[in-house]
C-alpha cells in the first residue's frame, strides 16, 4: 500500500482558507456563492467530526467543474465548522485532451495528481495517519444522499 507524506502534502496544498481565497472568476464566485449559502446538518457533521478521528482528507479539484463547484464547496463548509478536520486542498486541475498518454497537463495541475493516480474530479482521498488511503469518494455521493452523510458512511465502515 502507497504511504503518502501528509506533512509533504500540507506544504504543496491548500488549506481551506488558502482555496476560498484562491477562487477565481465566474467559476470560483458559483463554488463561493454554493460554500456561502451551503448549511450542513449539524447533526451528521459532528458525527463526522467525532468519527474522523487522525484521518486527514486530500481533495482534488478544478474550478470549472460542476460537481466540484457544490461538493467541494460543501466540504469546505463542513472545514469551516469543525477545524478539526483536517483537510488539504488541491485545485486548478486541468486535462491534457491533446495528449493521449497524459490525463492532467502538469502545471497547471499539481504534481499529486500523478502520485494518487487521479482519474476524475473532486476526488476526496481518505488518509489515516500513516499516510495510507483507507478511502475515497469520487464525484459525488453514491451510497447516501449528501456528501456530509457519504463521507461520514465511509469513515464509519472504516471502523467496522
Amino acid at each position: 500500500m502507497i504511504k503518502h507524506d501528509i506533512t509533504k502534502l500540507k506544504k504543496a496544498g491548500l488549506n481551506v482558507d488558502e482555496m476560498l481565497a484562491k477562487l477565481e472568476g465566474k467559476h470560483g464566485d458559483i463554488l463561493r456563492d454554493t460554500y456561502e449559502n451551503y448549511e450542513p446538518n449539524d447533526d451528521i457533521i459532528k458525527r463526522l467530526e467525532d468519527i474522523v478521528n487522525c484521518h486527514t482528507f486530500v481533495v482534488f479539484s478544478a474550478d470549472w467543474c460542476k460537481d466540484c463547484k457544490k461538493y467541494v464547496a460543501e466540504f469546505a463548509k463542513i472545514v469551516k465548522k469543525k477545524p478539526s478536520i483536517n483537510a488539504i486542498f488541491f485545485k486548478s486541475i486541468k486535462s491534457a485532451p491533446l495528449d493521449p498518454d497524459v490525463r492532467w497537463r502538469i502545471p497547471p495541475s499539481p504534481p499529486e495528481v500523478d502520485e494518487f493516480d487521479l482519474r476524475k474530479i473532486p476526488t476526496f482521498y481518505i488518509l489515516n495517519s500513516s499516510g495510507e488511503q483507507v478511502g475515497e469518494m469520487i464525484e459525488n455521493p453514491k451510497s447516501k444522499p449528501t456528501l456530509a452523510e457519504e463521507l461520514l458512511f465511509i469513515l464509519e465502515n472504516l471502523q467496522g
